[in-house]
């Protein structure tokens, strides 16, 4: 059996030009591009109520701040409403230009850039906050990536990054036993049967690999942590301790974690429904699927 070669940063480049986070869901509204902003912002704000609690955007208020990995730009125009003094990067030139077009919309000013975070176009120590949400365990060097980000802050500068939480329900139960059983079963089953399988469950293919090349649990994980299945070149996941490691020099680190897996975007949900939520977000306070780091440059 072959193993695949180590994807790149081309690999990374191409996959999120093309998948944007969150545009599937809105995509249908794409021909007018202010409801395409709104509908994309309520569902954003439905699935993460607390989302500018738990990030912090309010500390930016007229602070020299980098979003690195704007994707549609949500997060950056957060920022922006906070009066930040923002740089918005990607390496995607469409997420670049996707951000640009919300901006516009919504009379927010900001500087933007198509640069890679392992490359940070910056000084060292030219930057008062750094927010990076869901972008360092997609680079090829994570650890770089980490280093850049904290190069390019200021002593007493702050860092809000976001990398998905190996000690979260969402690892150890949907990827660790029921995606990696269904993905072992899809690629070590006869060729015949895969096939009958795909036939009933087409969106299943994108987690089978090239016959004869080996499943890693590398492979489970980066088809788990995103939409795309194998389509996704790379996702890494992080404890807390890992993290401390990732972003040495910097201290006073303060963990939050979230997620939202049940998806309703109804604004008035039925009372089981609501119910259901308050339970799961009970849960994802300690074992959430997305880790939110704050910590300062020492």
């Amino acid at each position: 059996m072959s193993v695949s070669r180590a994807p790149n940063l081309s690999d990374v480049e191409d996959y999120w030009q093309a998948h944007l986070a969150g545009e599937a869901e809105v995509a249908h509204l794409a021909a007018d591009k202010q409801a395409f902003f709104d509908e994309r912002d309520r569902q954003t704000q439905l699935l993460y109520p607390t989302l500018d609690e738990d990030y912090g955007f309010a500390r930016a208020a007229g602070k020299l701040t980098l979003e690195v990995g704007c994707g549609m730009g949500y997060n950056a125009q957060r920022l922006a409403q906070w009066d930040a003094k923002l740089v918005v990067l990607d390496l995607a030139p469409r997420a670049v230009q996707m951000t640009r077009e919300r901006f516009a919309l919504r009379g927010l000013r900001g500087s933007f850039l198509v640069a890679d975070v392992e490359f940070l176009p910056f000084a060292r120590e030219g930057l008062e906050m750094v927010f990076a949400s869901g972008v360092i365990h997609h680079s090829p060097d994570t650890q770089r990536a980490a280093r850049e980000i904290v190069r390019v802050l200021r002593p007493d500068g702050e860092a809000t990054v976001m990398v998905y939480h190996r000690n979260s329900i969402w690892f150890w139960w949907n990827i660790s036993i029921v995606l990696c059983l269904l993905m072992l079963f899809l690629n070590y089953s006869p060729a015949v049967l895969c096939e009958r399988m795909l036939l009933v469950r087409p969106y299943w293919r994108d987690l089978v690999l090239p016959r004869g090349q080996r499943l890693q649990f590398a492979d489970v994980i980066r088809a788990g942590t995103d939409f795309g299945g194998l389509r996704n070149p790379i996702s890494r996941v992080y404890t807390k301790r890992e993290v401390l490691g990732l972003l040495d020099g910097l201290h006073g680190f303060h963990f939050v974690t979230q997620f939202n897996r049940f998806r309703v975007l109804e604004s008035s949900p039925a009372w089981w429904v609501r119910s259901l939520r308050w339970m799961m977000t009970v849960l994802d306070k300690r074992w959430g699927w997305f880790l939110v780091v704050h910590a300062t440059k020492s």
